[in-house]
This record gives structure tokens, C-alpha cells and sequence, in this order.
């Protein structure tokens, strides 16, 4: 049994791979290993899920949905340059100071969950074998980065 003491928003990170992992290439028992990992993180995770669409959700700005709206249609009109921007209901200006409070309230959710995304978390379960992540490995196309974080936790 491999019990790891990290934090909580690595194991976000490590569960959301694992939980959208294929496992073709592996044999039945690192299988049933790497389905009981994913499922030990799973808990801490959801709940870190959870609570980071929770603080978005109190802490949106009057209004924040339907500007929202109004930037993603002002930004696409704007990109093709043959559209008719006259029936647009932001401007430019409106525009850029709605990113500005777009910036800031990106900040104010991240700066509300950065507690919990930094607490160390245990989680306990039967690591994989060099060879078994190989395999793993070749059954997903993860980018480098994401073989190096699930490698260095799930590895013997």
C-alpha cells in the first residue's frame, strides 16, 4: 500500500486524468489497480470541484452572466470582419472593462479556494509497477507533463 501525504489540488489533477484513462493496454489486475486509484482520489476531488463552482457561483458579480454573453458575442462578431457589429449591445470599451472585472473576479474565486488547493491530503492506495504505467501510458495520449504528474504518484 503507497500512502501519500500531497496536495489537494495535485490529486485533482491526478484524478482527472485517471478518470478519462483508457486501460486497453494493461492486464486485468493493474486494471482493477489503476480503476481503485482513481477511485481513492475521487472523494477529495469531487469535493474540491465542488467547492471551487461554489465560490464562482456566490461570488460572480451582479450581472456577470448576461455580460458574459454580451463579451463571447462581441468577440466572435469582431473576428469576422465581415459581420455586422452594429447590433452588438457592448463596445469595445464595455468590452475591455468587462475583462478587467472578468480578471478580477478570476482572481477573488482562485485567492477564496487557494486554502484548500494547498492542504495536504492523504490518500492510500496499491501503487502501479514500472511496467503496468508503460502500459498505461500506451494506451492514453497524455502531453509529457501529465505522464510526470501521474507518474511520480501512482508509481511504486
Amino acid at each position: 500500500m503507497k500512502e501519500l501525504t500531497i496536495k489537494t489540488e495535485k490529486v485533482l489533477g491526478a484524478y482527472q486524468v485517471l478518470n478519462t484513462a483508457k486501460y486497453t493496454k494493461l492486464d486485468d489486475g493493474d486494471k482493477i489497480k489503476v480503476w481503485k486509484i482513481a477511485r481513492a482520489m475521487k472523494p477529495i476531488a469531487t469535493k474540491f470541484d465542488e467547492d471551487s463552482k461554489d465560490a464562482a457561483e456566490k461570488m460572480k458579480p451582479e450581472g456577470f452572466d448576461e455580460k458574459l454573453h454580451d463579451a463571447q458575442e462581441y468577440e466572435r462578431v469582431t473576428k469576422d470582419a465581415i459581420a455586422d457589429a452594429s447590433n452588438l449591445k457592448m463596445g469595445a470599451a464595455e468590452y475591455n472593462a468587462f475583462i478587467n472585472t472578468l480578471k478580477s473576479y478570476n482572481k477573488l474565486v482562485t485567492d477564496a479556494v487557494k486554502d484548500f488547493a494547498d492542504k495536504e491530503v492523504s490518500v492510500s492506495f496499491e501503487p502501479l509497477s514500472e511496467d503496468a504505467f508503460g502500459k498505461l501510458m500506451a494506451s492514453n495520449d497524455w502531453t509529457m507533463e501529465q505522464t510526470v504528474e501521474i507518474g511520480m504518484l501512482i508509481v511504486e
